[in-house]
């Protein structure tokens, strides 16, 4: 885990109030997302907090989807709904983190580290933290069925985002995903990676402000 990194995520601001809830499987948004996340969350939590961690979450799932809680019935490229992922991680957080929802920044830096293969590695190492994070835009429906991650302005060493269309309204879902876009741009040539901002403009628009050295 990168050292102090969740003192380079700032907290979530929510300035319009915007209605935040837990993740409960069984009432999807409607939004998906590919299954080598959910594949690398479980192997990840047997690995750190053992092969019984996730049985109760197993346990609490609505009976359809109860197959996917074990990697034996997951593939990495079938989609599946984003409450899988994201109810596992605050599952996690809950039992083993003191319901402290802003770990889900660790889980989610880990989960992007392990997804970034060597090869994409040693070629990113070489490029930018915009180029890194623009390229990440373009693949973001590799990741998910819906929304997109845009660039807004870019002034080195720092530039703006938005991750619009977001439809899961929870605050672990968002504190995962910045630390997923820490992992990336820390994949580029870029030092001192950095979250600034990190704010709901709206139901459906995460701003974001990211900074480098």
């Amino acid at each position: 885990m990168s050292p102090g990194l969740t003192t380079r995520v700032p907290m979530l601001s929510n300035p319009h109030r915007v209605p935040l809830q837990s993740v409960d499987p069984s009432r999807p948004c409607g939004g998906r997302m590919k299954g080598f996340g959910l594949l690398h969350l479980i192997e990840h939590a047997n690995q750190v907090y053992g092969p019984e961690s996730l049985v109760g979450w197993a346990e609490a799932l609505p009976a359809p989807l109860k197959q996917y809680s074990k990697t034996a019935g997951l593939t990495s490229v079938g989609w599946l709904p984003l409450e899988l992922y994201f109810s596992a991680i605050e599952y996690l957080i809950k039992t083993h983190h003191g319901g402290d929802l802003r770990k889900a920044i660790e889980f989610g830096h880990a989960m992007a580290t392990r997804d970034i293969g060597a090869f994409f590695r040693a070629a990113m190492k070489f490029a930018t933290a915009p180029t890194v994070f623009s390229l990440s835009g373009r693949f973001w429906r590799t990741y998910f069925d819906f929304g997109s991650l845009v660039m807004t302005t870019k002034n080195p060493p720092t530039a703006d985002a938005e991750l619009r269309d977001w439809p899961l309204m929870a605050e672990v879902a968002y504190y995962e995903l910045a630390g997923s876009f820490v992992a990336w741009l820390e994949a580029s040539k870029a030092s001192n990676v950095r979250l600034s901002r990190l704010e709901l403009t709206s139901a459906s628009v995460l701003s974001l402000r990211l900074e480098w050295s």
